[in-house]
């Protein structure tokens, strides 16, 4: 009795088959893991830049209003004021100093001060929403303040590849003087 593989070429046809196959689906399972690999990666960048993009605006409010301050108006009438263009100053020293040393172009700075010792309102500002606002809202304090905000652009691995450039976290810190 003899049986024939009329089905088949050879007795070998059957498992070069499935070897293709799963030659095509192992590459194919390579090829998403790389594209989910670059998203977690571009979604770690936009974390980083946006807290880093905090630290430097909070580090330059502070540093406008620390080297902002008005002492002679301090020693003249026992209350705390800010100098407009020295906050200003002092802010846009840090901010540059920091983009300088990161190489970041394509920045935006918009730097306000509430100089009175009460404080005061600005109203529309920041500009845009930032973190978790809805809107324009008003800036309002009860000291003498410094508030930045800062918008930095964000380099992507995998979404620049899609069309998807031009990506920016915008931020905003403000830091006052106490009386």
């Amino acid at each position: 009795m003899t049986l024939s593989y009329s089905k088949f070429s050879d007795g070998n046809g059957m498992i070069r088959e499935r070897r293709a196959q799963s030659a095509v689906w192992g590459l194919l399972t390579i090829l998403i893991f790389i594209i989910i690999a670059a998203g977690l990666v571009d979604i770690y960048r936009l974390y980083a830049a946006r807290n880093w993009a905090y630290t430097v605006a909070q580090e330059a409010a502070l540093a406008g209003a620390s080297r902002g301050r008005d002492w002679a108006y301090v020693s003249a009438t026992g209350n705390i004021r800010l100098t407009s263009t020295l906050a200003t100053s002092g802010a846009q020293q840090v901010v540059s100093a920091e983009m300088n040393t990161r190489g970041v172009s394509g920045y935006t700075l918009d730097i306000r001060v509430l100089p009175d010792p009460a404080g005061g309102t600005i109203t529309g500002y920041p500009p845009r929403p930032v973190r978790l606002g809805n809107g324009r809202g008003d800036w309002s304090t009860n000291e003498p303040a410094v508030g930045v905000y800062l918008t930095v652009p964000v380099d992507w691995l995998l979404l620049d590849r899609f069309g998807i450039a031009g990506k920016s976290i915008s931020v905003f810190a403000s830091a006052g003087v106490v009386q």
